[in-house]
């Protein structure tokens, strides 16, 4: 029985410098929000345009897509160069490439679909 009277009050409550008392009749919920905090909206994001939800401007949108050379393009192009020395292969190749998604009415980064 003492051990669970520990649990529900604990003895040692001692304040501490970071600890600021307040009477309880000054004591309140505070709900913060950041204004441009993106909305928690499960993305499925893939190689090509994809329709979505922004998460930053809630509109109902199909994203535009760049393409973005990443370390396996360019290992790819060094082997391609010691095989049939054509490197330039896999940088004129999208599916070689990693797809960065944009909001086209906000222009805000959405997501990468890694290949």
């Amino acid at each position: 029985m003492s051990q669970d009277s520990e649990l529900l009050y604990p003895r040692n409550l001692e304040p501490t410098k970071d600890m600021e008392i307040l009477p309880m009749s000054q004591k309140s919920a505070i709900t913060v929000s950041a204004p441009n905090a993106p909305k928690a909206v499960p993305l499925l994001l893939g190689p090509d345009n994809t329709v979505t939800i922004c998460p930053f401007c809630s509109s109902n949108i199909k994203t535009s897509v760049k393409f973005r050379s990443t370390t396996r393009t360019h290992i790819t192009a060094a082997l391609c160069c010691l095989i049939c020395c054509c490197c330039c292969i896999p940088y004129c190749l999208d599916s070689a490439k990693n797809t960065d998604h944009y909001c086209p009415s906000c222009s805000n980064y959405i997501g990468t679909y890694e290949k």
